[in-house]
């Protein structure tokens, strides 16, 4: 046992699961290791909520399944029976739901331990975790930095060991945003093929719900969950060595990365690229009249009850003209149209973000064009994309976009 994490926090998904199957160890052992490390690890603010009785209980029945008996972290914006769901905010801190979002069902169905609600953005609506109401989110991975959000605290609570797998939601790059910052992996499936439903929106034109964890392994298992198919990557790659499945796959490249060489090397062909052309900026305007019309129960008249940068962008959010709005509306619509055969390319690389992950003092409007720069646009595209710490991987179609991430995760554990 190495800084008070015990070894069984440190198993992979399929390993532990396995072994809990198995008989090796019980799900009440695992569970209690991560409880008793969360409650050590309290002060970093990963989490808004635990919940031990719900954990225990569940793993006193003896769960099977791909994913038995292992601790899943859910961010706070995913509605769970019985326990407290605040989305981030202080206006539903009391709140506490009849039903259990279709996703975290499905996890828990599969054999997975919700161990607790994990800390975000304020509404997810920001890339820092700075929560003026919960306290910010601190960065196992790179202390003195911010953890990125809006799914900073299950980034965190993956990167410090209270979790195994986790689940956040991604609008314009809350899974990979943070799971740069904080040395993880984060994946954001195609636009449509997770269920949202019992999660609070922020735009409901870009919301996706999706996996994280400290392995493409382990994400691409917990995405095979959600999906209710096979690992699909296993299937495509025809029984091949993964670290081979690369030849003839072609590579844009949107800005260096340094996995260039690498992937090169795994057989597949490297280029620079662009993205479709459009007006991003146009776009923008959906996101931002989507955010309005959500909190239009509560905002202006529970302003006051916000955060400070949640004010200034809910307050810039009340002047999108019907005008603007339908202007960005065309813009995607023609951003998607050149993006199904523009680049000429199977998936496209680029870093994560484009800055280091910002100090703790920093404010976050100041920092939020930058570090959403490549995260964004595959939210406007709809792609599905995953974040490997600060390398970004995303294409059009899921296997292609998961089977890179496997074959390179894999050359890189084979050294």
């Amino acid at each position: 046992m190495t800084d008070g994490v015990d070894p069984l926090l440190d198993l992979p998904a399929a390993e532990l699961a396995a072994a809990v199957r198995g008989g090796d160890v019980s799900a009440v052992e695992v569970t209690e290791a991560a409880l008793r490390r969360i409650g050590a690890r309290a002060g970093g603010h990963a989490f808004i909520t635990t919940c031990p009785e719900h954990a225990l209980r569940r793993a006193a029945r003896r769960p099977t399944g791909p994913l038995a008996g292992v601790p899943l972290a859910v961010k706070d914006l995913f509605d769970t029976a019985g326990i407290r769901t605040t989305y981030g905010s202080s206006i539903f801190g009391d709140h506490v739901p009849s039903r259990t979002a279709r996703v975290v069902r499905t996890l828990e169905a599969a054999g997975a331990i919700m161990v607790g609600k994990t800390n975000l953005h304020e509404f997810a609506w920001g890339v820092t975790s700075q929560n003026p109401h919960y306290g910010t989110v601190e960065n196992p991975a790179h202390p003195g930095r911010v953890a990125g959000g809006s799914s900073g605290g299950t980034a965190a609570a993956l990167a410090d060991r209270l979790c195994t797998i986790g689940l956040g939601t991604d609008t314009g790059g809350s899974l990979r945003i943070p799971a740069a910052c904080c040395e993880v992996v984060g994946y954001k499936p195609q636009f449509g093929s997770v269920s949202t439903h019992g999660t609070f929106p922020l735009a409901p034109s870009f919301d996706t719900a999706g996996p994280m964890a400290r392995t493409v392994r382990d994400v691409a298992l917990v995405q095979a969950v959600l999906e209710g198919r096979p690992l699909p990557v296993s299937a495509r790659a025809g029984g091949r060595d993964l670290a081979h499945w690369l030849t003839g796959v072609r590579v844009g490249v949107l800005a260096p990365t340094g996995a260039e060489d690498e992937l090169a090397e795994l057989g597949a062909t490297v280029e620079e690229v662009g993205f479709p052309g459009t007006s991003p900026g146009d776009a923008m305007a959906v996101f931002t009249a989507e955010c309005a019309i959500i909190h239009m129960p509560w905002f202006p008249r529970l302003r006051d009850e916000y955060g400070a940068d949640l004010q200034l962008k809910l307050d810039a959010a009340q002047h999108v003209s019907v005008v603007e709005h339908q202007r960005g509306l065309l813009a995607l619509r023609e951003m998607r149209e050149r993006a199904r055969t523009e680049p000429a390319v199977d998936v496209v690389i680029s870093p994560t973000l484009a800055i280091e992950p910002p100090p703790v003092d920093c404010w976050e409007p100041d920092v939020r064009g930058p570090l959403t720069r490549y995260t964004r646009p595959f939210n406007f595209l709809g792609w599905p994309a995953i974040a490997i710490g600060n390398l970004q991987i995303a294409g059009r179609d899921e296997d292609t976009v998961l089977g890179v991430a496997l074959a390179l995760e894999k050359a890189r554990s084979l050294g």
